[in-house]
């Protein structure tokens, strides 16, 4: 683990002068409290600049229906704070996400494609850059994930696209390519511990940005039995 936190801190300082440098963090309870194929999760995550100033910070409330065994819908919404790079600047937005995942296992192995269509309510304030993050899009995402026998830490990597639904000069392309690669660390108690590296490649939009990202996430599982019991 102290390993791979070097490497991650080693290539976000390698390309300061090309690129921009992020930290994410996040922190959220799911639970199947009404019945086991409906999860309902709520999260709170805070984006910081590379000078410590923070970015964005934006509750997500979640549900998530089990539609059979390879395949889950849920549906998302994001109340989203936003503080300006240079200046102090503050905008709110608001963002829908729908969302199918369909999965397939094989031995320790376990690959899941997510198909996101996101909905921006409004843009933030003044807006006039295009931000695949926020903005209208349809996201395509390949997960691969190994669970190591006897071993709480799991490895994965991610490779996700960004298509831009807009109407439009600039829309309907692509404009954003993410990699990413990290482990799961499954805690006592029913927590468990993201850690990643992500890479953003933005194009076809203007001033495109290339931003290096180290995230730590947390979530606490609740099922049926604990809250009938009062934990």
């Amino acid at each position: 683990m102290k390993n791979f936190i070097f490497v991650i801190l080693i290539i976000g300082v390698c390309f300061p002068v090309y690129s921009q440098n992020r930290f994410w963090l996040s922190t959220g309870i799911e639970s199947s409290i009404f019945t086991k194929d409906l999860e309902v999760q709520a999260s709170f995550n805070s984006r910081f600049y590379d000078h410590g100033r923070y970015d964005k910070l934006f509750p997500e409330f979640s549900a998530k229906y089990k539609i059979v065994d390879w395949l889950d819908a849920s549906i998302d919404y994001r109340w989203v704070f936003n503080q300006s790079r240079d200046s102090y600047e503050r905008t709110r937005s608001h963002r829908m996400n729908f969302n199918t995942k369909p999965k397939v296992e094989f031995g320790r192995f376990k690959f899941e494609t997510r198909f996101r269509l996101q909905y921006s309510f409004r843009r933030f304030g003044g807006a006039t850059r295009y931000e695949p993050d926020f903005d209208n899009a349809l996201r395509i995402k390949s997960v691969l994930k190994y669970n190591i026998d006897n071993f709480k830490v799991d490895p994965q990597i991610e490779s996700e696209w960004y298509y831009n639904t807009n109407l439009g000069e600039d829309g309907r392309q692509f404009v954003k390519y993410r990699f990413a690669i990290g482990v799961n660390v499954n805690l006592p108690n029913d927590h468990e511990l993201s850690i990643k590296y992500r890479y953003d490649y933005e194009f076809n939009i203007g001033n495109p940005g290339r931003f290096h990202i180290l995230s730590i996430g947390h979530k606490f599982e609740i099922d049926r039995e604990d809250y009938r019991t009062g934990l």
